[in-house]
C-alpha cells in the first residue's frame, strides 16, 4: 500500500514511518515543510498527485497551555481541526482510507471508571475543544476513517521543531539535576507507548476493521503523573527523594485537566501492559 504520513518527524509519525516503512509499504514522509495541512488546495493537490491508498494524520498542536490563549487558538483550531478536515476531504476524492489520532482530552474526567469509545465528548480546554472539533470534521467529510484516541503519549522524542520529551525521559533528567522532585499526584490517565499505537494502526488497517472511533492506550491501571513517575523510577533505579503535590500546588496552569480522563479499549485488540512497554523504551 502507498500511505502518506503526516506529521511524520514527531514522536509518534516518526514511530508510524519506521513501522510502516518496515512492514513493506510505501511510505510518504509529508513534513511541515513539504504539506500544510491547513491549506485546502494543497492538501487536495498534494494527495490527487500522490494517489495514497492510505493518509494517517499524526500532525497535531498539542501545546494545552498556549492554546487557552487567543494569540494561539487560531493556530491549534487550524491545525488540529481544519486540517484533519482537508486531509479527509481529500482522502474521499481519492477513495482512500484516513486515520487521525485524537485525545483523552475531549472528556471532561468525572467519570471514575474512564471512558470507553461510546462515551459523549465533552472538553473542558481550549485544546480538548479543537481536538473534537477535528473529530467532528473527520466524520463529517468521510465515511471511511479511523479516529484512534489514545493518551500521554511516550517514546522517543521527534526530529522535527518544538521537540517535546516525553514524560519518562523529562523525569530521568530532571531526577539527575535536582536534591528533590515533586509531582502532581492528580490528573489519571492512560499512558501509552508510540511504538504500540503505530503497530496497532497498521494492523487495524491489516484487519481493516470498520470505520468508527477506538482507544488505542497499553493496558494497566490508571495513573496520575507522580504514580506514572514511580513506576518510571522503579524500573531505571532512581534515588533521587520525590513526593506527590496537589495541582494547586505546582505552577499555576491557564487550561483545565481532566481529573480522570484514562481511556477503556473496548473495540480493538488489547494493547500490551504498560509496565513491559515502559521497560523496552527504557532500556533502549
Amino acid at each position: 500500500m502507498k500511505i502518506i504520513i503526516t506529521g511524520a518527524q514527531g514522536m509518534l509519525g516518526q514511530q508510524l514511518v519506521e513501522v510502516f516503512k518496515n512492514a513493506g509499504h510505501e511510505v510518504i514522509s509529508a513534513k511541515r515543510q513539504d504539506l500544510d495541512i491547513t491549506n485546502k488546495d494543497q492538501v487536495l493537490s498534494f494527495v490527487q498527485n500522490q494517489k495514497p491508498d492510505v493518509i494517517i494524520n499524526a500532525a497535531a498542536y498539542n501545546f494545552v497551555d498556549k492554546v487557552e490563549d487567543a494569540e494561539f487558538y487560531p493556530l491549534a483550531l487550524a491545525i488540529n481541526a481544519d486540517g484533519p478536515r482537508n486531509l479527509a476531504l481529500a482522502a474521499r476524492e481519492n477513495g482512500a482510507l484516513v486515520v487521525h489520532y485524537s485525545s483523552d482530552y475531549v472528556f471532561e474526567g468525572t467519570k471514575q471508571d474512564g471512558y470507553d469509545e461510546n462515551d459523549e465528548p465533552r472538553p473542558i480546554s481550549k485544546y480538548g475543544q479543537t481536538k473534537l472539533e477535528g473529530e467532528k470534521a473527520i466524520q463529517e467529510s468521510t465515511d471511511n476513517y479511523y479516529i484512534c484516541r489514545t493518551a500521554k503519549i511516550f517514546g522517543a522524542p521527534g526530529s522535527g521543531s518544538n521537540i517535546k520529551e516525553s514524560f519518562p525521559s523529562l523525569m530521568l533528567q530532571i531526577a539527575k539535576e535536582k536534591p528533590e522532585l515533586k509531582i502532581v499526584d492528580e490528573e489519571f490517565g492512560s499512558p501509552t507507548y508510540v511504538v504500540d499505537i503505530a503497530q496497532a494502526t497498521l494492523e487495524m488497517i491489516k484487519d481493516s476493521v470498520p470505520s468508527g472511533i477506538y482507544h488505542l492506550v497499553n493496558e494497566g491501571e490508571p495513573v496520575t503523573w507522580y504514580g506514572f513517575a514511580k513506576e518510571v523510577f522503579d524500573i531505571a533505579g532512581v534515588t533521587t527523594p520525590y513526593n506527590p503535590i496537589s495541582s494547586s500546588e505546582f505552577n499555576p496552569r491557564p487550561a483545565a485537566r481532566p481529573v480522570n480522563s484514562s481511556l477503556k479499549n473496548t473495540k480493538w485488540k488489547k494493547l500490551r501492559p504498560r509496565l513491559e512497554a515502559l521497560r523496552e523504551f527504557l532500556e533502549k
